[in-house]
């Protein structure tokens, strides 16, 4: 950047053009700082990925910062010299954001998506820095098993823990569970049968409950799709359209598996599932707290999905 300026001294003639490429090595410098600082803030968050430790994510608050400021260098190094940062203006671009209506075209226009982005990071740094927060933290939940009576014959358990096997015609055992699960007992089906007739299981209980169902995060034809409420709109009679915990168990061989509770009253019950393979993890009171988070267990290492960070 020094030599462009000290250049300018040295041009003669086609002083406009030359105007015009120094403020494009202006701009090319900002956009590179501001894509080198916000990657520096990113190996922060990772590192946080595996460390929970609120300091982690301190440190890459001022990286963050910085990585603005030099995008609102950018901004007005642009605001006057180009019409435009895209040729694509159309709702079809997704990345920052979307296109629409020829919207979110300049730099200018984005600065407050990124400001935005660097506010919230602040304020949930400040959430997980809270005495509240960091005590619920500290709280160890495991969910407990129900009192229920199954009229399923010939259905058999296990213990939610690693080690156990989950099918009744497979050797799928599982590496790793989330905390709050280790005191339960799952229900252990066929695989095969899942496939080909559906899950279905009956019992009865004189409270009302829940019941755990593992969806594995996958769009293969094998598994059963979690509840999905813009095909179906019965996908949360039972309460079961959300995610509770994320990536909750990893087993041997098998995708992700994510939670989901069906709410049942006391009585005579029947839950009843699509063709589909997925995982009967227990059932407990419905005044149990199911916390909801993300666990990161996968085969394919810590996939916790931090982008809430940010919002």
């Amino acid at each position: 950047m020094r030599l462009s300026t000290e250049a300018s001294a040295q041009v003669t003639k086609d002083k406009v053009e030359f105007a015009r490429l120094k403020n494009d090595m202006y701009c090319y410098n900002a956009m590179a700082n501001n894509y080198a600082y916000k990657a520096k803030a990113a190996l922060w968050v990772l590192r946080y990925k595996y460390s929970d430790n609120v300091a982690d994510l301190e440190k890459a608050l001022p990286e963050l910062q910085t990585s603005l400021d030099y995008y609102k260098q950018l901004v007005k190094l642009t605001e006057n010299t180009y019409l435009y940062a895209n040729s694509m203006q159309t709702k079809q671009r997704k990345i920052p954001v979307g296109g629409n209506d020829a919207k979110m075209k300049t730099w200018a226009e984005l600065l407050p998506v990124y400001q935005k982005e660097l506010d919230n990071f602040k304020r949930n740094i400040d959430s997980l820095k809270s005495p509240q927060t960091q005590q619920k933290q500290k709280e160890v939940v495991v969910l407990k098993d129900a009192l229920v009576r199954f009229e399923n014959s010939g259905s058999s358990s296990y213990q939610v823990k690693a080690g156990e096997v989950v099918f009744s015609d497979t050797a799928a055992a599982i590496k790793n569970i989330a905390k709050e699960l280790a005191a339960l007992k799952g229900i252990k089906l066929s695989k095969g049968d899942q496939q080909k007739n559906g899950t279905t299981i009956s019992f009865k209980n004189d409270r009302p409950v829940k019941v755990l169902v593992g969806f594995f995060n996958s769009k293969m034809p094998q598994y059963l799709p979690e509840p999905q409420l813009e095909t179906d709109a019965s996908a949360n009679d039972f309460g079961q359209a959300d995610i509770k915990i994320a990536n909750a168990i990893q087993i041997d061989g098998l995708p992700p598996v994510n939670i989901h509770t069906y709410t049942f009253k006391a009585g005579s019950n029947k839950l009843t599932l699509g063709k589909g393979v997925a995982l009967i993890l227990g059932i407990v009171d419905a005044d149990a707290n199911v916390p909801v988070y993300d666990a990161g267990l996968s085969n394919e290492g810590n996939i916790k999905d931090l982008r809430w960070l940010f919002n």
